[in-house]
């Protein structure tokens, strides 16, 4: 059974929830210390650009809650530049909201990502 520890699947999930980026860190490192946080942004920063560039996820940013209900889509450069700014990851009391959702492609057809089990 696929657990949180996965990062995919941890993704996966947080995306389902429309979770803030700082949620899927805490999710997948499943601590309260931000500073454990910084050293997983880089691996969730290549997930989230593969994922996204193949449907399975989408990032949005919005001034009010929910962000993916609310906000606009973050694609291409803005993506990059948002995903690669250190407070985009960080837990605050926002005025800025931005998070994970799933994206337009079903999670079944990834065939690149979704390990096995037992790897």
């Amino acid at each position: 059974m696929k657990h949180l520890r996965d990062d995919e699947y941890c993704l996966f999930v947080n995306g389902g929830e429309g979770s803030d980026l700082w949620a899927l860190l805490a999710d997948w490192s499943d601590s309260a210390d931000e500073e454990e946080w910084k050293e997983h942004v880089p691996r969730f920063s290549r997930l989230i650009r593969r994922w996204q560039r193949l449907g399975f996820i989408k990032v949005f940013r919005s001034d009010a809650w929910p962000a993916h209900l609310t906000g606009e889509e973050v694609t291409g450069r803005a993506l990059d530049e948002l995903l690669a700014d250190s407070a985009s990851w960080e837990y605050r009391d926002p005025v800025r909201w931005t998070c994970v959702a799933s994206g337009d492609r079903d999670i079944q057809e990834l065939r690149e990502g979704m390990r096995a089990p037992d790897e």
